[in-house]
């Protein structure tokens, strides 16, 4: 009875419940500290820019500044490579065990290289992202710190941190749960949802009280959605589905050829070369307008509040579309979810503004086809139609429409599956992917391994288990004798895991094998061993 309190105390309590939510007050102070930095710098730069629009000799000023501000970011992406783009793809990527970081270096230069973008007025969010990844470096760092005999849970708190930041950012502490879920693990665990829900309960707890007491707001949209949608005007959410599934489609397949553009072309070009020339074109169109650059939160408060023109609301979605993945690629620190929110909110205001002209829609429900085209374009650019639902309900004041809103995520998403296109943060975690492993040898692996008493595994399902990237359970067998195949049920002691995975790294894959499965010898004359040279990177 002790040795089971004890092994649940190590190998659950712990880890998920009091290691979570160190890592959730953490990040949720971190993440108070940055938001309140990043609103200051963000207001000097619409200071910047408002003083070269109303005085056009400033202008050589604003993109000599930004020229500056690039030639810092490239610095920080030769000692931090991890810190380029948006941050959920990067977070996702290490959650998953497919990448790996330093964490107080990452976490130090995405904090610096995102204010230099926020200051620019680069179209990349200012704080989902850098959030998320900040909160996943402060989850490793717990773990590395405070656990360093533990290393099996260093995902689990990596997965709370990510959390944390996300609903600290976003005011949305049940979509930030169901992300880690649904886009971080594309899975749902008991595990999981416990490290995340005490992450982001104490999260959000310390950044509410520290909220209230700087007299700023916590949530990321404060609106509230007056008009409710009659049942014989439902269809309406389906073109919207329909515009948003489809440019969700065109945004995959122009970022992935844009990037492998990029790539062949400025292979080999110094990172200041591919950031300077972006950071310069952005400092121009903000001098001339700047609806046109910025994180795009205000531009989604002020399509929630006055209609635009469709004509500019178009011209807005395709310079922005190209601002954002000029900017994320070639290296710009910063987050993609408020500007995947504001693409949506431009095809919904587009649309609405359509059906008002062609008299099939009342104006009093503009903001509600916004409000559709934001959390149908969120669900089909990033794959998430769970996350996106809830975070329509929780934040965007759509629970009493709810109804034209999984209409519309439901069209939005079946186009993008039947179209075949991948996910937004996909296409950028490959380039992570690709640049860490490029050059190195892929070794794949078919082994037998045995469960060590007190180790992590013991008493858990393998679909509970953080095994490492690419790693498969084959078969369990219940004694070493092999008389009794796995039945189901929890891993006890010295059952046999036959194992399959690949590997770029076979020593950190045995040391995370070794964390879950106890101390052994994995790699024994037994092993089926296949190994391929991987000398081409393609995005």
């Amino acid at each position: 009875m002790k040795k089971t309190v004890k092994h649940h105390l190590q190998n659950i309590i712990f880890p998920c419940v009091v290691f979570s939510g160190i890592t959730g007050i953490l990040t949720g102070i971190l993440v108070f500290a940055f938001r309140v930095v990043s609103e200051k710098v963000i207001e000097w730069s619409h200071h910047l820019y408002a003083l070269a629009d109303a005085n056009p000799a400033f202008i050589p000023l604003v993109v000599g500044v930004a020229i500056l501000a690039a030639l810092l970011v490239s610095l920080t992406l030769l000692y931090s490579p991890h810190s380029r783009g948006g941050g959920i793809p990067t977070a996702v990527a290490l959650m998953r065990g497919l990448i790996t970081f330093s964490w107080l270096r990452n976490l130090i230069f995405v904090f610096t290289s995102a204010l230099l973008s926020y200051l620019c007025g680069i179209p990349l969010g200012n704080d989902e992202g850098p959030a998320v990844q900040m909160g996943t470096a402060i989850g490793s760092g717990t773990c590395r710190l405070f656990a360093k005999k533990h290393r099996a849970w260093e995902r689990y708190l990596m997965t709370g941190g990510a959390t944390a930041g996300f609903a600290a950012a976003t005011g949305a502490p049940v979509t930030a749960i169901l992300f880690g879920l649904e886009e971080g693990h594309r899975r749902f665990s008991p595990l999981l949802i416990m490290s995340s829900a005490s992450s982001v309960l104490c999260g959000m707890g310390v950044l509410e009280v520290l909220c209230h007491f700087a007299g700023i707001r916590s949530a990321l949209f404060h609106f509230t959605v007056a008009s409710s949608l009659p049942l014989s005007d439902l269809w309406i959410a389906i073109p919207v589905g329909l515009l948003c599934g489809g440019f969700a489609y065109l945004l995959g397949l122009f970022t992935h050829h844009l990037r492998h553009i990029l790539h062949k072309t400025l292979k080999n070009v110094h990172p200041f070369f591919k950031v300077a020339p972006v950071f310069a074109v952005v400092a121009i169109i903000g001098c001339l307008y700047y609806e046109a650059i910025g994180t795009g939160h205000h531009l989604i408060e002020t399509l929630l509040a006055h209609r635009l023109a469709w004509y500019s609301a178009l011209a807005l979605l395709a310079l922005r579309s190209v601002l954002v993945i000029l900017s994320n690629d070639v290296g710009a620190t910063g987050g993609l979810f408020t500007p995947i929110l504001s693409f949506g909110a431009l095809i919904g205001s587009v649309t609405a503004e359509a059906m008002i002209a062609l008299g099939v829609l009342q104006e009093v429900h503009f903001m509600l086809i916004v409000v559709i085209g934001m959390t149908s374009f969120f669900a089909a650019a990033v794959r998430t139609p769970l996350t996106a639902i809830v975070f329509s309900i929780e934040l965007l004041s759509g629970f009493g429409n709810i109804l034209p809103i999984l209409l519309a995520v439901v069209v939005s998403y079946v186009m993008v599956e039947v179209c075949g296109a991948a996910s937004i943060n996909e296409i950028a975690m490959e380039r992570d992917i690709h640049r860490e492993n490029h050059g190195k040898v892929r070794h794949s692996y078919d082994i037998s391994v045995d469960v060590m008493p007190g180790s992590f595994a013991v008493g858990k399902e393998p679909r509970d288990i953080l095994w490492p990237a690419t790693c498969t359970v084959l078969s369990m067998n219940i004694d070493p004798t092999n008389e009794r195949n796995y039945g189901g049920g929890p891993i006890r002691e010295h059952n046999i895991l036959r194992l399959n995975f690949s590997t770029y790294d076979p020593e950190r894959t045995e040391r995370e094998l070794c964390a879950i499965l106890g101390d052994q010898v994995l790699y024994d004359d037994d092993v089926i061993r296949h190994d391929i040279f991987i000398d081409k990177v393609e995005y």
